[in-house]
């Protein structure tokens, strides 16, 4: 047992180096882009790579079911635990609300539409490659959305610093895609040897690894500077953004599977992007929000096991 926790602390080290260098990344390329484009596309597609290539290879392994697990898992923790634990943060770190700094109502419709798909998708029943289409669609219009708002922004262009910005993230997602399986692996093995019970493993312990990564650059954004908790949402809402489209996108495209066994998990995605949408309407949160975010998550996690 020794020797597992030793080597789930050297990965969580590199992940935290993984964090590190997609933090600087993105802050570098935030003058230039926008918090919607460096946030909600450039880091949302870097943090939510782990969960795509598991779920391209689960597809391509005829695992459907398991690739839809680890589509939909990061949702319900980030849209709950990661935003209620952000928000705490950043009022302890600051001593002031989080809000959101720049035009967040591109991403507030594109977590509408996607929710709405999902709503559409649970009364079909099915995921195919007839739902594929319009979920991978509607990704690809919220990417070229975003990078059309930015062409038409008049921004100053620091070659040096993109370089810098470009490195800092290539090596932090290739850190990210290194161990990021491994750190799933170890903890899950981990916890089974101390005995936690199994249901806690799937519902809370194994998605927590997942986002861990994801977590950590938002804590060390807000950390960093007032404008990174912002940032950090950005990165929040984009990356669920893909998650709700393109993951399972890709799973319609590979496989025409019923939703019936993942029914309970998408009726909380689904209840989770809708407190999220409320909640950040105003582009503000506060620390009743927070608490009552984190408090949400064990509630829907219980519920969603007994239902």
């Amino acid at each position: 047992m020794f020797y597992r926790l030793l080597q789930l602390i050297i990965i969580f080290i590199f992940l935290i180096l993984s964090a590190e260098l997609i933090s600087r990344g993105t802050e570098k390329l935030e003058p230039f882009m926008g918090q919607g484009m460096a946030g909600g596309i450039i880091m949302g597609l870097l943090t939510a790579l782990p969960e795509t290539i598991f779920v391209i290879v689960a597809s391509l392994r005829n695992q459907p079911y398991v690739a839809l697990g680890s589509a939909i898992g990061g949702n319900v923790l980030l849209f709950t635990f990661g935003i209620g634990f952000l928000g705490i943060y950043f009022y302890l770190r600051w001593r002031k609300n989080l809000s959101i700094n720049e035009d967040y109502s591109v991403e507030e419709r594109f977590l509408i539409i996607t929710t709405i798909a999902l709503a559409i998708i649970l009364f079909y029943g099915h995921l195919n490659v007839y739902t594929a289409i319009p979920l991978l669609g509607i990704y690809l219009y919220y990417a070229i959305y975003r990078v059309r708002k930015f062409a038409k922004e008049d921004r100053d262009i620091d070659e040096k610093e993109v370089l810098k910005a470009v490195i800092y993230l290539v090596i932090g997602a290739f850190i990210l895609i290194i161990f990021s399986d491994p750190f799933v692996e170890e903890l899950a093995s981990l916890s089974k040897q101390l005995g936690v019970p199994t249901v806690w493993l799937a519902l809370i312990i194994s998605p927590l690894a997942g986002e861990i990564e994801e977590t950590l650059s938002a804590i060390r954004l807000a950390h960093s500077y007032e404008a990174g908790g912002s940032l950090a949402i950005f990165d929040f809402v984009g990356s669920k953004i893909q998650n709700g489209t393109v993951l399972l996108g890709i799973i319609g495209l590979f496989s025409d599977i019923s939703i019936m066994p993942g029914l309970n998990e998408l009726i909380a995605t689904l209840v989770v992007n809708v407190i999220a949408i409320m909640i950040l309407m105003d582009k503000k949160l506060g620390v009743k929000e927070s608490v009552v975010l984190l408090f949400l998550y064990f509630l829907i996690a219980t519920m969603t096991l007994y239902l």
